[in-house]
């Protein structure tokens, strides 16, 4: 069995929270549709794609915007670890990352203000960011 520091653990943790987040929303999203396909709310784009309500599509654009820059969040989290350069700023920063990302889909579920919602990303974005920036670093020795 892998040994872990606390930090390394409260990393991996962080990842798996966010991680969590993302089977959340595929969770609500698949019901959101089967209600939508029962109560015959799809419709079709000239093209033939399914058209769902907006709460439908709220929650799938949401799901899809966990593959956008959480993904670089797992990378930089794999690479601080792999490279063993975590320290508890890193944990505060992966920590904060999930809290505004879990802020961020609750706001694009719910009540979808936009100002609200970009500024929750822009947020986490820059958090996202900032962990990158010990990186440099370390790579340039």
């Amino acid at each position: 069995m892998i040994e872990l520091t606390d930090i390394q653990r409260q990393i991996v943790l962080a990842m798996l929270a966010q991680m969590g987040l993302a089977f959340a929303i595929v969770h609500i999203l698949g019901p959101a549709r089967i209600v939508a396909i029962r109560r015959k709310q799809v419709t079709r784009s000239e093209d033939g794609k399914p058209i769902f309500p907006k709460w439908a599509t709220q929650v799938s654009d949401c799901f899809i915007n966990q593959f956008q820059v959480p993904t670089l969040f797992y990378a930089v989290c794999l690479l601080t670890l792999w490279l063993h350069a975590e320290t508890e700023r890193t944990v505060w920063l992966a920590w904060i990352f999930f809290a505004l990302r879990l802020a961020h889909a609750a706001v694009f579920m719910t009540a979808n203000i936009v100002l609200i919602r970009f500024g929750l990303f822009l947020a986490s974005t820059f958090v996202a960011i900032s962990m990158w920036l010990p990186l440099l670093a370390v790579a340039g020795g």
